[in-house]
């Protein structure tokens, strides 16, 4: 928004009044003194008045910028700069009646604490206008700057120690007009103008472009305060007030900045909240709308509105949030404020938008969520049914094959009675015993499968105790050890068996046997995906381990110990497992591993 009419008339009305104000002054003070002038100027004592008259102007605008200002902070500063100047022509109107040479200087250097903290909060101002204090840096350079106003507001005050500011002699009665300026002095005047120069920066940075030409203004009166303080240094004005016309100039520069929006200020608090960007409303107790922002729309509902805000209870509850339907898409949010509440109407429409759209996601992911539940459980009964289909077969072709090898022992038997035939009788029936338990646990597996499916430690214990038995009556030293920990499935004890029977099998068809197994199941990590086994990355499956090993004595051993094991290594190369296998003629080692669901082929 530009400058309009209203502040450039502002600008120039404060800027002639100030101009008039310092001719005021200046008349009051009467003739410039001439340079052979040693004496106490008696000009600021003629100026008393104007002084009381100031002083609680002062004090009146330090109350409106506490109402004007809409940041704590720079009112903050800006009323301590009211203060300081009201102080300031306080110690003025205190100094010239005092006899004490000590204490006359002592007030004079008081006028330098008012000059130095007055422009570093200025300073301070245009840095939080500017958001400059959201930096880091910031606060440890407003350190710093107070730090250098406190070496140079010590220095001013021990001046009468070392006289590095001011050079004169109390020896010299007219010693008030007769000082000169030392090194001290041009280092505050210096650093004072630096933190001018800072303000103006400041300011102009965080101006909005077409804020910039409002510095016109402040600069004429900046221009004329340096006319002013160039003109009282080299003695020109000695006799004006020098607190009087630093007060109104500096007053009259934060008073332009605060009009034009430099400085953030609004007149009136309800133009102010006018502008916020919300549809905001204060209520009273009695739920009249008090303050309303310009978004704010009166509509038949808000009776009703402020009937429920008030029945919200916000005496226990700062927040209260609540909706109708006589107005759609619109959160109400209800806050506990002095003297009354504020209800403020948010606009959610994009977000009842995206909550319909979720609804209607949502629903479809439960549509499609219970369609792949329902074919997963027709694929699990197609698997199951096709596992135990395959099992089935499996079990078929191996009793056929295990039936024939009966026929044929028992069709092939020694008829004599002689030992030799008894003897080859004997073994040739253990052989028929064993695949007859054969047939039987695996003929049990089919029967299991439709009762019973799962088989435990103790049930597998059982069935290895058992055949280590049979095998320890036939002079087979054997022995079995079960550590598994969950059921089985039946594809996986259909390969135990195979391994069990076929080695004892061969133990049997071998020379002083010693047959050792343990089965035990452990957590194995996935391959991943690639792999085939469908366990990801990660993740872990649950295998069975089976373990035997076969010791023989001799050197040779008969055609069954290694058609036995040849025959077992055929069975697990067709089945889907890992295993490794190794026939020796004084032993053998199996170490086979099958996964859960694994096993058939």
């Amino acid at each position: 928004m530009g400058i309009d009419r209203k502040h450039v008339l502002i600008a120039c009305a404060i800027a002639g009044a100030v101009l008039g104000l310092v001719l005021a002054v200046l008349q009051a003070a009467g003739p410039f003194p001439t340079s052979d002038l040693h004496g106490m100027p008696t000009g600021a004592s003629r100026s008393t008045g104007f002084m009381l008259a100031m002083a609680p102007l002062l004090a009146a605008w330090g109350f409106t910028i506490h109402l004007r200002c809409s940041d704590a902070l720079i009112a903050r500063y800006l009323k301590a700069n009211a203060a300081l100047c009201v102080a300031w022509l306080l110690i003025v109107t205190l100094k010239y009646p005092t006899g004490n040479d000590h204490l006359v200087s002592i007030m004079w250097y008081l006028y330098y604490v008012p000059m130095l903290l007055t422009s570093t909060f200025s300073l301070f101002s245009a840095m939080r206008a500017s958001a400059l204090d959201r930096i880091p840096a910031t606060s440890y350079a407003k350190r710093a700057v107070l730090a250098i106003d406190a070496a140079l507001i010590a220095l001013v005050l021990t001046n009468n120690l070392h006289h590095v500011v001011f050079r004169f002699s109390f020896d010299d009665p007219l010693w008030s007009g007769s000082y000169t300026y030392g090194p001290g002095y041009w280092v505050v005047l210096g650093w004072i103008i630096t933190q001018i120069a800072l303000f103006f920066a400041c300011s102009f940075a965080a101006a909005r472009r077409q804020l910039r030409s409002a510095f016109v203004p402040l600069a004429l009166i900046v221009g004329v305060l340096g006319t002013y303080t160039v003109l009282y240094i080299l003695r020109f004005l000695i006799g004006s007030n020098l607190a009087l016309v630093y007060s109104i100039l500096l007053i009259s520069c934060l008073e332009i900045a605060l009009d034009l929006g430099i400085l953030p200020s609004y007149y009136w608090r309800e133009s102010m909240f006018s502008a916020l960007p919300f549809n905001l409303r204060i209520l009273s107790r009695t739920g009249e709308v008090a303050l309303h922002t310009a978004l704010f729309q009166p509509s038949a509902h808000d009776d009703a509105l402020h009937s429920m805000l008030l029945q919200s209870d916000l005496s226990r509850r700062s927040i209260s949030s609540f909706r109708t339907t006589a107005v759609p898409h619109t959160l109400f949010r209800g806050y506990n404020v002095t003297g009354g509440s504020a209800l403020l109407a948010e606009d959610v429409t994009a977000i009842d938008d995206r909550r319909e759209t979720l609804e209607q996601q949502q629903d479809s992911l439960r549509a499609h969520n219970e369609l792949l539940k329902h074919r997963h459980a027709i694929d699990s009964v197609l698997y199951r049914t096709q596992q135990e289909r395959a099992l089935i077969d499996e079990i078929e072709q191996t009793l056929a094959a295990k039936t024939r090898r009966i026929d044929d022992l028992l069709s092939d038997l020694p008829r004599g009675n002689d030992p030799q035939s008894l003897a080859k009788r004997r073994e040739r029936l253990t052989e028929v015993k064993l695949l007859i338990a054969y047939c039987k646990r695996k003929g049990g597996l089919v029967l299991a499968g439709k009762s019973d499916p799962a088989f435990n430690r103790e049930r597998l214990q059982l069935v290895f105790n058992e055949t280590a038995a049979d095998l320890r009556t036939l002079g087979i030293d054997c022995a079995a050890l079960v550590d598994v920990k969950r059921v089985l499935p039946a594809s996986t004890v259909s390969v135990l068996y195979d391994c069990l029977y076929d080695f004892a099998a061969a133990a049997f068809a071998a020379s002083n046997p010693i047959l050792m197994l343990f089965v035990s199941d452990k957590a194995e990590a996935g391959e991943g995906e690639g792999s085939g086994d469908g366990v990801a990355v990660g993740q872990h499956r649950r295998v069975v381990e089976m373990r035997a090993a076969l010791e023989a004595g001799g050197s040779s051993q008969s055609k069954g110990y290694t058609r036995s094991l040849e025959e077992l290594r055929r069975v697990l190369e067709r089945r889907n497992v890992r295993f490794a296998l190794d026939i020796a003629p004084d032993g053998a080692t199996l170490a086979v591993q099958v996964s859960e669901g694994e096993g058939v082929a």
